[in-house]
């Protein structure tokens, strides 16, 4: 009976042994998780000079953009003027639209977005954004 007992006690170890030795580390999984952007794009609302941030499924945010630069040039020349907000400065409103006598082609550089988690997000630049001068009243002659 004791043989029995150590025999049995032996076969148990062997294949315990066997089994812990059946399973293959090469064939590990990963599981890699990409964290998705809530905004995709931005778009610039020429009536109110502010920029508005849209998010994956098309919905508009008007306060979820916290910085951007205007960039625009002059000849020779190119301007960069930083923003805080989504608004564009009344000043820099002004020198586009009344002080200026051609058209003005901008470009929206290092948007950033906010979440409403307190994330922020990179958005595409937005370029080729034509801005026309205030129109001046003609005088009719007969």
């Amino acid at each position: 009976m004791k043989k029995t007992l150590l025999n049995l006690l032996f076969v148990s170890l062997f294949i315990t042994h066997l089994s812990s030795f059946s399973q293959e580390n090469s064939d590990k999984k990963v599981i890699k998780i990409k964290k998705e952007k809530l905004f995709v794009k931005a778009a610039f609302d020429d009536t109110e000079f502010k920029v508005i941030a849209f998010d994956r499924y098309g919905n508009p945010h008007e306060q979820a953009i916290k910085s951007f630069s205007i960039v625009y040039q002059e000849g020779k020349t190119s301007y960069q003027a930083p923003v805080e907000g989504n608004t564009f400065p009344q000043k820099t409103v002004d020198f586009l639209t009344k002080k200026k006598k051609l058209a003005t082609k901008i470009c929206l550089t290092n948007l950033k977005a906010e979440d409403k988690d307190g994330h922020v997000e990179d958005l595409p630049d937005l370029c080729n954004i034509v801005i026309f001068p205030d129109c001046k009243k003609v005088n009719k002659t007969k």
